[in-house]
């Protein structure tokens, strides 16, 4: 906290010396005029962060509207000076000349100067220190809202000046940034900003100009994922690069029932495929949504059989007993069923206490045990199958005769 006030304190004392030092003070400005207490503290604290990253960095590009401070003694006296780059990237040193910094980094700079001053003043100890950190705006044109100026300064990236620029159509894949000498470059934002690689993020220079082209395809992720989300395909992109970019599966991921919900201009349609057999011709169209089912979704399900309605899987609902998941059924058919018997089975094939409540994965089997519907059922069965027998016997008999 020391160092931090006394970094305010030397930026406020360094703002002044500059002030006096071109001939203009507060009150020729105005700025004392217009500016709060808070206003003033605050551009303090930022110009202070950007020295410390600036200073720090030992790739701080030397920007237009940098200023630094030489010292340095000569004829016993010291001798101090503030020099601002140019908008050409030109410094001018006085006696000690122009020198180009496009290009240069501050270190390199710093070297440079103090090497052409040593040159003319031998044993002058000099020094270059920078004071403040020059901005330049940024035009950011494309599928956004609308056209933007974006302040930026010799640290900022690409994701700085285009966060907060963005439209629901703005593409993140696919931006294009064109420099000063015509130069075209593209870049994947999102590879940047979720797989770490950072020349994605490139460094902003004056003189960029930034186009945001329109987002071709944008899906939806859901389900066992490490990172379910919004993302957008670029051309040829297919579920191996959704895999890729949602963080892979889970555990729990159920591959054999992917599904593909799809609107298009016929209504909704529901695609459902088994992800380590499906078609590599497959494509992704806009706005697809795309589910990774859980294996856990079957595994808390209880299956009724038998003698009920309408069998099948429904949902695990604890504490129930096995009769509530009968009635799910439909209820028991009494044609088919007396006394209510059923066996309860458990995921491992072991037989249950049907008194017990039920657990997620058991197998409920309301008996087919009504005498009546059962002799109903088979008896004529039986009575057809015992009467073509004795036709046969009596066949072979009278053949025997």
């Amino acid at each position: 906290m020391k160092n931090k006030y006394l970094l305010i304190v030397v930026s406020i004392f360094s703002l002044s010396l500059f002030s006096q030092d071109f001939g203009f003070g507060p009150a020729a400005s105005g700025v004392g005029e217009i500016a709060g207490g808070d206003l003033e503290e605050e551009m303090v604290e930022a110009q202070v962060e950007r020295l410390q990253l600036a200073i720090s960095n030992e790739n701080y590009p030397v920007t237009p509207g940098d200023i630094y401070r030489i010292t340095f003694t000569a004829a016993g006296s010291l001798v101090t000076n503030q020099i601002i780059v140019e908008s050409d990237y030109s410094i001018n040193l006085g006696i000690f000349g122009e020198i180009d910094v496009q290009e240069m980094n501050f270190p390199e700079l710093k070297k440079q100067v103090e090497r052409l001053i040593q040159e003319g003043y031998p044993r002058s100890l000099p020094s270059l220190t920078m004071i403040s950190t020059g901005t330049f705006e940024i035009p950011v044109v494309g599928e956004i809202p609308r056209t933007s100026y974006m302040t930026a300064w010799g640290l900022s990236r690409l994701d700085d000046v285009v966060t907060g620029v963005l439209g629901a159509y703005s593409s993140i894949r696919n931006i294009t940034v064109i420099s000063q000498n015509g130069s075209v470059r593209s870049y994947d934002l999102w590879k940047a900003r979720y797989m770490g690689e950072l020349y994605n993020n490139p460094l902003i220079s004056p003189g960029d100009r930034i186009v945001i082209s329109r987002v071709d395809k944008q899906i939806r992720i859901n389900g066992e994922v490490y990172r379910p989300g919004t993302y957008q395909l670029l051309e040829g992109e297919d579920l191996q690069d959704i895999r890729y970019f949602s963080g892979g599966f889970t555990p729990l991921a159920d591959l054999r029932r992917v599904t593909v919900e799809r609107f298009s201009g016929e209504g909704p349609e529901l695609i459902v495929f088994d992800y380590n057999e499906y078609d590599k011709d497959f494509e992704f169209q806009d706005r697809d949504i795309i589910t990774i089912p859980s294996k856990r979704d079957q595994d808390l399900q209880v299956t009724v059989v038998g003698a009920v309605f309408n069998p099948g899987r429904y949902q695990y609902t604890p504490p129930e007993n096995y009769m509530y998941y009968v009635n799910l059924a439909g209820g028991i058919d009494f044609e088919r069923n007396s006394g209510n018997e059923v066996t309860v089975v458990d995921r491992y094939g072991k037989q249950q206490d049907p008194s017990y409540p039920i657990r997620p994965g058991d197998t409920i089997t309301v008996l087919n045990n009504n005498f009546v519907y059962n002799f109903n059922r088979y008896f004529p069965v039986v009575t057809t199958g015992f009467a073509f027998i004795l036709t046969i016997i009596q066949i072979v008999n009278l053949a025997n005769q």
